[in-house]
């Protein structure tokens, strides 16, 4: 082979690899992400007290809270706490409507409807964050009470866009005002940041997945 031939073929394959690098760049993608935290308080604060700074710490970086307090009548206070557990709406409706969602969410590359369940709990919220072209986040609450305090179980699954144009300018974005993750993290972090305050105790992180990463650069100049 010439020298000729092998300067153009180098060419040819320099140019591909850049096409596939673009390509990367500027693909569409859609991304669901699922997160879970607990976390456990000790203290004697009531109820009423500890769901609202739930409340207040949630409102902090969503668009809306709805939130519940079931009545617990008769019941004693329990030695340990509960645990939310995870329901696939798919699977929970079951017959032909179920089968659709499962079908659905197969072509969409994600697992389906997800919800927390929070029997037992003293309160329970749900939060939503919508950011248009960017994120979409759903964030569940269930606060359990026991006789030493309190554990809020936190589930949220949101879904991102990445790639295209408009993903470049919101990659762009991102990198001053901080990731989607990192404003999840952020929301979970306020919610038990505001039951510190008012209960006047520490949280404990007890378990989650994945790990709390980092947060917006916006949450050090919020607190000082």
């Amino acid at each position: 082979m010439n020298k000729k031939k092998v300067i153009s073929l180098a060419l040819i394959v320099g140019a591909l690899s850049g096409c596939n690098t673009v390509n990367q760049s500027l693909a569409n993608r859609q991304e669901v992400v699922e997160i879970y935290h607990i976390f456990d308080f000790k203290t004697q604060a009531d109820v009423a007290t500890v769901s609202r700074a739930a409340a207040n710490g949630l409102a902090q970086n969503t668009n809306s809270v709805q939130s519940s307090t079931p009545l617990h009548i008769g019941n004693v206070v329990p030695a340990e706490p509960g645990k939310f557990v995870l329901i696939d709406m798919a699977s929970a409706m079951g017959g032909g409507m179920g089968a659709m969602m499962q079908l659905a969410a197969a072509q969409n590359g994600s697992a389906g409807i997800k919800v927390a369940k929070c029997d037992g709990a003293v309160w329970t919220s749900k939060a939503v964050r919508n950011i248009s072209g960017s994120s979409n986040l759903t964030l569940y609450s269930c606060l359990y009470r026991y006789r030493s305090g309190y554990n809020l179980d936190m589930y949220a699954v949101f879904s991102k866009t990445s790639g295209g144009l408009n993903g470049l300018l919101q990659s762009g974005a991102d990198a001053v005002v901080g990731t989607p993750e990192a404003w999840v993290n952020k929301t979970i972090l306020d919610t038990v940041r505001a039951i510190e305050g008012a209960a006047g105790t520490s949280g404990v992180h007890v378990e989650g997945q994945p790990e709390l990463g980092p947060l917006p650069a916006v949450d050090k100049l919020g607190r000082g």
